[in-house]
């Protein structure tokens, strides 16, 4: 298997600044452990983006690890597009609609 590039499309990257921001309000350190957790995921992802569940056609869901966010992506030959990171109560049919 060949190397993976992560692409974060806009949506996605203001879905970040957004809980980004929501956490700073909150608590700057909770916002860099959001950042820490996010980052974390985005390297899993780029390593083994095949092994996550598909969820809609070729979305792919991968839960933050001690946030309650999922990210979604498409993985398309040797790119990862990011399409969303949404709260796990939302509901996923804005991934879904992102992705097409």
């Amino acid at each position: 298997m060949g190397s993976f590039r992560v692409l974060l499309r806009k949506k996605a990257l203001r879905d970040i600044a957004e809980i980004r921001r929501w956490y700073r309000d909150i608590d700057p350190s909770l916002e860099e452990r959001f950042r820490s957790d996010l980052q974390g995921s985005l390297s899993r992802v780029e390593a083994h983006p095949l092994s996550y569940q598909v969820v809609y056609q070729n979305t792919r869901r991968i839960s933050l690890r001690k946030f309650p966010y999922n990210l979604y992506c498409c993985v398309q030959e040797t790119l990862v597009r990011v399409v969303a990171v949404i709260h796990h109560k939302r509901n996923p049919a804005i991934a879904r609609a992102r992705a097409e």
